[in-house]
C-alpha cells in the first residue's frame, strides 16, 4: 500500500496531467494504493485537489501579495505582468502541484493558496491523514 505522501503524489500527479478521473475506476484504486472502505475519501481528496489546482492564481497568493506590499504600483504592475506571462504561469501552477503534493510535510501550500481557500488545505490535510495508509515510507 502506498504512503500517506505517495498517494498525495499520485493524486497531484494525475490532477495536473488532468487524468485525475481515472480514480473513478476501482481497478486503480487497488489494495496496493489504498483500502477499499478508503476510496471515497481518495475521490474526494481528488476533487478538493483538483479545484485548487484549477482555481490556483499566484497573483491572489499570500507570496505574491507579501511580495508586492508596500511597493509602488508601477513595481507591483511588472511583477503582475512577468507573473502572467504563459511560461511563468506554467511554471507558477506546477510549483503549486509540487506544495500540494507536500501538504503533509509542509506548509508551502498555504503560502501559494488564496487565503480564503485555507480552510480548503486544512480539509484536505485531515482528509489525508484520515486515511488507513501508512504515514510515510
Amino acid at each position: 500500500m502506498l504512503t500517506k505522501p505517495e498517494l498525495c503524489r499520485m493524486i497531484v500527479g494525475l490532477v495536473e496531467v488532468n487524468d485525475a478521473d481515472l480514480l473513478d475506476q476501482d481497478t486503480i484504486l487497488s489494495a496496493d494504493v489504498c483500502t477499499h472502505g478508503d476510496r471515497t475519501a481518495v475521490r474526494g481528496i481528488r476533487d478538493l485537489m483538483h479545484r485548487l489546482y484549477l482555481d490556483f492564481d499566484y497573483l491572489a497568493s499570500p507570496r505574491f501579495l507579501a511580495e508586492t506590499d508596500g511597493k509602488s504600483s508601477s513595481f507591483s504592475g511588472m511583477l503582475s505582468k512577468r507573473y502572467s506571462d504563459p511560461v511563468q504561469r506554467t511554471e507558477s501552477r506546477h510549483a503549486y502541484a509540487v506544495a500540494l503534493a507536500n501538504i503533509l510535510d509542509d506548509n508551502d501550500a498555504y503560502t501559494l493558496t488564496k487565503t480564503a481557500e485555507h480552510d480548503s488545505l486544512d480539509r484536505l490535510r485531515e482528509l489525508l491523514n484520515g486515511l488507513e495508509n501508512p504515514g510515510n515510507g
